[in-house]
């Protein structure tokens, strides 16, 4: 399952780039990001293949994810898959300068692990698109508020 989103940010491409890469300004727009911790070394020109725990509050709970950076090319391009052992997401974004800002391309693929897993996300596509979309329209409010 894929998920396909565009939007335009007024705002340089350097900086809403920043706000995908930082994983301190993830947590000014991704709402219940309690925190980003690298597992090993992170080499911030070259982060591909960096690992990483991703803590989340979801309802009154905090579920964590392994993640992985997959793709980097500052500021065009950044990708990472975040899971469990239920599914997995890669996120990918792409960054376009535009007239008056920033064209921004975000895909989020969804795969599934479990049986489980992909009832669950056949069910609740329509939240997932949801939650997509906004987590986007904020990163777009942060972006051209700063």
């Amino acid at each position: 399952m894929v998920f396909e989103h565009t939007i335009t940010v007024a705002a340089p491409i350097e900086k809403v780039f920043a706000l995908v890469d930082d994983a301190e300004q993830l947590k000014l727009w991704m709402d219940g990001l309690e925190e980003t911790v690298y597992t090993g070394p992170v080499d911030r020109d070259n982060p591909v293949g960096a690992a990483f725990r991703r803590k989340i509050r979801e309802g009154g709970r905090i579920s964590e994810y392994e993640g992985r950076i997959t793709a980097y090319e500052k500021p065009r391009h950044f990708a990472v898959t975040v899971g469990n052992r239920h599914f997995s997401m890669h996120l990918t974004y792409r960054f376009t300068p535009v007239a008056g800002g920033t064209r921004v391309n975000h895909e989020a693929g969804v795969t599934t692990h479990t049986v489980f897993a992909r009832l669950m996300s056949i069910l609740f596509a329509w939240l997932t698109r949801r939650i997509l979309r906004k987590q986007l329209a904020k990163l777009k409010q942060v972006a051209e508020a700063n």
